[in-house]
């Protein structure tokens, strides 16, 4: 068996998530009926991980196993030409069999978008979040560092979450302008839990309406109460950036 990489970008705005569910469009879904019908096998993706509904990704990274030979450029171009419009392969590469998209990666990038404004931007709000115009940016910016470290993360993840362990460790969390006035809250971690990213960023936007200081964050990693954090921010800004492994 040949074991192989795919690094994968798609709009995760008509999607119900990357995992394939029963009656619903899904990211894996389009991916493995591509590649079993151009592999004449069934094929299985795996993934570095499991993107919710409506959430994008730059550079998903997943692998498969085949029977089949490959060649590297025609089945990039193959499955580009047989995917909807909303999912692209950006690079297909025959790894070593101990690769594992899931269990190799060491550190994920995620970026969520927003502007600051008064009123909605009708160009932003297709993958970007409106935040208040009197919002504090810098006391925002103070916030993402309070974040950095390695934490129980429990006040931080949606009830739903069916995880035991709530200890993540964040590398790095900063604000930087995009252009235009659009702006990306980003943050790199060793993984995320459910919904984490967004409950962290409307933790971050209490900060900016001053209904918490920058300074009360770690105790709301200290309480391990879902309630003394932010909501949880729609999923259309959220994008996963990168994968890095070893």
């Amino acid at each position: 068996m040949k074991r192989v990489k795919l690094i994968v970008s798609y709009n995760g705005k008509n999607f119900s998530g990357f995992q394939i569910q029963p009656e619903k469009r899904t990211i894996q879904e389009e991916l493995e009926k591509s590649l079993s019908f151009l592999l004449k096998e069934k094929v299985r993706i795996y993934a570095s991980g499991r993107t919710d509904a409506g959430v994008s990704a730059l550079a998903q990274v997943c692998h498969f196993e085949t029977k089949v030979e490959i060649n590297e450029k025609k089945l990039l171009a193959s499955l580009n030409a047989l995917l909807p419009e909303d999912v692209s392969v950006r690079e297909v590469k025959l790894v070593s069999e101990d690769f594992d998209s899931r269990f190799n990666a060491k550190k994920k990038t995620y970026m969520y978008f927003f502007y600051i404004s008064a009123f909605s931007h009708p160009l932003f709000d297709e993958m970007a979040v409106r935040v208040n115009d009197y919002a504090n940016l810098e006391k925002m910016k103070q916030a993402c560092h309070e974040f950095v470290g390695t934490h129980d993360f429990r006040s931080f993840v949606s009830r739903k979450s069916g995880k035991t362990n709530f200890v993540r460790t964040i590398f790095d969390a900063h604000i930087k302008e995009v252009g235009g006035g659009l702006y990306a809250f980003e943050i790199t971690g060793d993984g995320f839990l459910y919904n984490m990213v967004r409950i962290i960023f409307g933790t971050i936007v209490q900060v900016g309406y001053g209904k918490l200081e920058p300074s009360d964050i770690s105790k709301v990693i200290a309480s391990e109460d879902r309630s003394r954090a932010g909501k949880t921010m729609p999923a259309k800004a959220l994008l996963l950036k990168s994968v890095e492994y070893k």
